[in-house]
């Protein structure tokens, strides 16, 4: 909405727009920060002399697939209190850490298995591909790896936690060391 507001505001010449400055909103404390920039000139895309001038290809770019959409219940990422409240049930799951050991030794989610990424191909045979399986890293990116490579190998049953731990921590238990 702010967005679309910006847009009106520059196509009918109104207001005060917000050039030069960025806003940032915090969604779950519902704050806005407003940061001023400068400009730079040597700035790729809007500086000077800009080197940048047309859209890359993103898929190209970030060297990533897209595969067509899953159906709503095969979502791959699930929520921090979507987690929580499959481990409050004591529904049989296997949950995954692919954090490396220092990391698991900072803080971890019960009843996870340490599985590094780093170690990630020597685990696959041991798992269960009828296991429903939940994934989680620091952020979410190492889980989404590993995550694909359980795909590769033929299991269908995954998760990834989004955001991590870190999000877990955020959302599900404050008082769990962050890093």
């Amino acid at each position: 909405m702010i967005m679309a507001t910006e847009a009106i505001k520059l196509i009918l010449g109104i207001g005060q727009p917000l050039v030069n400055r960025l806003m940032l909103f915090d969604s779950l404390r519902m704050n806005f920060k407003e940061v001023k920039i400068r400009r730079n000139p040597d700035c790729e895309l809007c500086g000077d002399h800009p080197t940048i001038t047309e859209l890359v290809d993103y898929e190209a770019f970030c060297n990533v697939e897209f595969a067509a959409p899953r159906p709503a219940d095969q979502k791959l990422e699930i929520t921090p209190r979507e987690l929580k409240q499959i481990l409050d049930s004591g529904r049989s799951i296997t949950l995954l850490d692919v954090r490396e050991k220092h990391e698991w030794d900072i803080a971890r989610i019960l009843p996870a298995e340490l599985t590094p990424l780093s170690q990630f191909d020597h685990f696959i045979p041991k798992l269960n591909p009828e296991d429903e399986i939940y994934l989680y890293c620091y952020k979410g990116k190492r889980s989404m790896t590993a995550l694909k490579k359980l795909q590769e190998a033929g299991f269908k049953k995954l998760h990834s936690l989004s955001g991590g731990i870190d999000h877990w921590a955020e959302e599900v238990d404050p008082k769990m060391p962050r890093y």
